[in-house]
């Protein structure tokens, strides 16, 4: 067949295309002798998908020093560690929608517009239905912005790749991240949240630190109970777990086999299963995250 030979061709060949004395059309791979032949180009159509959009809807400040190219840069290498990391693939286009607003006012005026409820203590905010993420200059310290910055955006992305996602991961991804930066050789570096690392340390010195099998039962109702009370443990403990299962290979792989069963059954997983993925089970996940995290958390490179 005339299909089977051209596909079969090696790719660095050139195929001709000639009439014979009845006109017929032929192809090959290579001229006939007595035919006028022409060379067929191959029209390759490129893939025009983005996989990952990020706009600016509203910019009233830019982050000096190249920071703001930073951080935008600094997005992208989120979206690749949980495409890369993780396993998650949107199969299309990802958006970050970025509004930047100089006064508190106008950003509660902009969260008010869209339904959102108006809080004054919010320093940033994502809106996961319009894929939109709002942020305030609330610190006069540019790198907390940034850090605002991305973690909304990690929520954001999230949303979009896992919308099943408990709360706890979500929460303890966005903040993992929001202190990712980018070097000047494009590799991308993850630190420790101080306020976090140093609450856990005290928790463990003084025998007040939640286990993980308490604080892992948590449902998504319970944790944002907790929150709302302005309690340090839901948030510090997201950190510290997601910090901790990223800073291995076993717990990489353990986070993006959770994140593979929630793309397939959209339920939360379990303790069993928890346990059931990582090596030793959950017994042995608590003696790895106490030790990890009274050595305190060593940067990590991406």
């Amino acid at each position: 067949m005339v299909l089977a030979a051209i596909l079969a061709t090696p790719c660095h060949a050139e195929i001709y295309q000639w009439r014979d004395a009845n006109g017929k059309l032929h192809f090959g791979d290579r001229p006939p002798e007595e035919n006028h032949s022409s060379v067929v180009t191959p029209k390759v159509q490129p893939s025009r998908i983005e996989s990952l959009k990020i706009q600016i809807r509203h910019q009233e400040f830019t982050l000096p020093d190249g920071l703001h190219e930073q951080t935008l840069s600094a997005i992208r290498h989120i979206y690749d560690r949980y495409r890369q990391d993780l396993g998650l693939d949107l199969h299309g286009t990802a958006e970050v929608n970025l509004h930047l607003f100089n006064e508190q006012a106008d950003f509660v005026q902009w969260m008010e517009q869209r339904g959102a409820s108006g809080n004054a203590n919010y320093a940033g905010v994502f809106l996961p239905a319009s894929n939109e993420v709002a942020v305030w200059r609330w610190s006069p310290d540019d790198d907390d912005v940034a850090q605002t910055i991305l973690h909304e955006s990690s929520h954001v992305l999230l949303f979009q790749l896992s919308p099943a996602s408990p709360v706890w991961l979500h929460e303890g991804l966005a903040q993992y991240f929001q202190t990712l930066k980018v070097q000047a050789n494009g590799q991308a570096v993850v630190t420790a949240l101080p306020d976090a690392e140093e609450r856990i340390q005290s928790w463990i010195a003084t025998r007040q630190l939640i286990t993980l099998r308490q604080y892992l039962s948590l449902d998504d109702r319970a944790w944002r109970k907790m929150a709302h009370e302005l309690n340090a443990i839901p948030y510090t403990v997201a950190w510290g777990t997601t910090a901790f299962l990223m800073s291995k290979p076993v717990g990489r792989s353990t986070l993006r086999q959770l994140l593979q069963d929630l793309e397939k059954t959209d339920r939360r997983p379990t303790l069993q299963r928890i346990g059931h993925l990582y090596p030793g089970g959950l017994s042995r996940m608590e003696y790895d995250f106490f030790s990890w995290a009274q050595a305190g958390m060593q940067p990590q490179h991406y």
